[in-house]
This record gives C-alpha cells, sequence and structure tokens, in this order.
C-alpha cells in the first residue's frame, strides 16, 4: 500500500492529464437536453454545445451549459498546477492537462467521442492561463458578434486571436512552447468548424437572431 501510495504522488501529473480528460468529456449539453427528454444530438445542428443549446432550448440553458464548459477547461488548468507545486505553470504538463480537457469535450467517451467543438472549453484554459489574452479574445468575439451576428466566425476570430496576441505582446520571456500550444489550440477549432466554414462561404449559416427564445 505504501509503495503505491508513493507511486500515485510521484506520477500525479499524469493521472491529473487523465481525469483532465474525463472531466472534458463531460456531455453538458447532451445531459441537460435528456433533463428535457431532448436529445440534443438529434436537434438542430446536432452539435452538443452551448449554440445548439441556445438554439433548441433556448438562452438561459446555453448559458448554463457555456458556464460548465469553461469550467471544465479552467479545472485542468487548476489541477495540473497543483500536481506540480506550481512549479512552472506553464509547463508541458500544464498545457497537456488543458489539452486532455479540449479533447475530451470533443471527443467524450460517453457520446462515442462525437461531443462539441471545444470553443468553450479553450475559453477556459485561457482564462487560466492568460487572463489578459483571455479579455482580447473576448472583444474579439464580441466584436465579430455584434457585427456579423455569426457564432462560428465569432468563435474562430477569436481563438485565432490567442496565437496572434501572444506573438505580438505576451511572450512570457520568450517561452515559445505557449505560442505553439495556442497554434494548435486555433488548429483544432478550425477542423472542428469546417462545416461552419463552409456555410459561411456559401451564405447559408445561421445567425444568432434565430435562435430559440
Amino acid at each position: 500500500m505504501l509503495l503505491m501510495v508513493e507511486f500515485i504522488q510521484a506520477n500525479i501529473i499524469y493521472f491529473v492529464i487523465v481525469a483532465s480528460y474525463f472531466i472534458g468529456s463531460l456531455p453538458t449539453a447532451y445531459l441537460i437536453g435528456k433533463f428535457k427528454n431532448i436529445d440534443i444530438r438529434k436537434e438542430g445542428s446536432g452539435n452538443v454545445g452551448a449554440t445548439n443549446t441556445a438554439r433548441i432550448l433556448g438562452k438561459k440553458w446555453a448559458v448554463i451549459v457555456l458556464l460548465v464548459d469553461v469550467s471544465k477547461g479552467f479545472l485542468s488548468i487548476l489541477l495540473a498546477r497543483l500536481a506540480i507545486n506550481n512549479v512552472n505553470p506553464f509547463g508541458h504538463e500544464v498545457l497537456l492537462a488543458g489539452m486532455a480537457s479540449v479533447l475530451g469535450h470533443i471527443f467524450p467517451v460517453w457520446l462515442k467521442f462525437k461531443g462539441g467543438k471545444g470553443v468553450a472549453t479553450v475559453c477556459g484554459l485561457i482564462v487560466a492561463l492568460s487572463p489578459l489574452q483571455a479579455l482580447i479574445a473576448f472583444f474579439v468575439f464580441m466584436t465579430s458578434i455584434f457585427l456579423s451576428k455569426y457564432v462560428s466566425l465569432s468563435s474562430l476570430l477569436g481563438v485565432y486571436s490567442l496565437p496572434a496576441s501572444y506573438f505580438l505582446f505576451f511572450k512570457f520571456d520568450n517561452n515559445s512552447i505557449l505560442f505553439y500550444f495556442f497554434a494548435a489550440l486555433a488548429l483544432i477549432i478550425t477542423i472542428m468548424h469546417l462545416k461552419n466554414i463552409q456555410r459561411l462561404l456559401s451564405g447559408k449559416e445561421t445567425k444568432i437572431s434565430s435562435f430559440a427564445k
């Protein structure tokens, strides 16, 4: 038993990384939909995220989904930093835990690996990693929403602002791993929005004005 405890203590960060995946994989929108006797995967866009929740169930439930999904990313970073005693708050173990939560949200084991698009969970990561960059991304998102009324376009622009703002303003003593981390997040979110990009280009993407009242 003592050897097991010592093993866990020595490798706790790896347990946190695995736990971050399962935290991220909590299917918030699906569970709320089931509470309302609706399988959200069969309604609207079929996506189990805040945007489709707003479209099908209304803004009140979408806010709940958004807050929970954001907290998943934030919690993964917090737990990882606690596991390493905050020795390197931007270290690769911390970033791996954050990435695990995003991948858990996108590929949840509970829903046969078909989840949301990861934007809200990424938001939680950035709030924990760099609040100033989170504010910049939020400003970009809200400006785009105001001008275009497209959630997908605004989400993409907000995520793209992360590597851009890091490169321009937040180099954290030349810690380049963060730039590549943000670039990887931007690539993942882009891949998850390929169908949205196609609809944007064809003028068929849904605007927020058509969501449930």
